[in-house]
């Protein structure tokens, strides 16, 4: 039997747009000393998603714990775990989070990533790392976050039970 397939999700730029102004259906709220804006309709889609229980959804962000702590809540968003903690090395010339996605997933695991950072160099290695396996690579605008339809999208992507027609990494 096949691993579920796991929605990995970023906060800063994906969840929670950049930017000081709420805008376009966005909300705010306040986070220890930080405003952190959201989209309710992008949260609630997530907690939808979570509680049908056939996709596991993982943090991988430099917040660390505190985004279930503390972010979560405040957002309404339902609390699910962590991928990995992020590691934050200045001498170290990979991006941390290329390292610990393939680390974590088992071959064959389809898994859409959701992420501010996926620029075109990263996405290429992630997609080399990961070989053949099914994933979807989606990058927000940062300002924007996660809209409702790119989510639809990973969505879709994450259930189909059909192969894939662009190869095995897309995004």
């Amino acid at each position: 039997m096949s691993p579920r397939p796991m929605l990995i999700l970023d906060l800063d730029g994906v969840i929670s747009p950049f930017g000081d102004e709420p805008k376009d259906g966005m909300a705010v709220a306040r986070v220890g000393g930080y405003l952190l804006l959201y989209r309710p309709d992008v949260i609630a889609a997530l907690n939808a998603l979570n509680r049908e229980g056939h996709v596991q959804l993982r943090w991988l962000t430099s917040w660390g714990s505190d985004v279930r702590t503390h972010v979560a809540p405040a957002f309404g968003l339902d609390d699910f775990p962590m991928l990995a903690e992020v590691e934050n090395d200045a001498t170290d010339r990979m991006w941390s989070k290329l390292r610990t996605v393939p680390q974590h997933l088992r071959g064959g695991t389809r898994f859409a990533w959701i992420d501010d950072d996926l620029k075109p160099t990263r996405r290429a290695r992630v997609r080399w790392a990961y070989g053949t396996g099914p994933c979807l690579l989606l990058r927000p605008g940062a300002r924007l976050g996660l809209t409702a339809a790119e989510l639809d999208q990973a969505r879709t992507f994450l259930l189909a039970r059909s192969p894939l027609r662009r190869g095995p990494c897309s995004g």
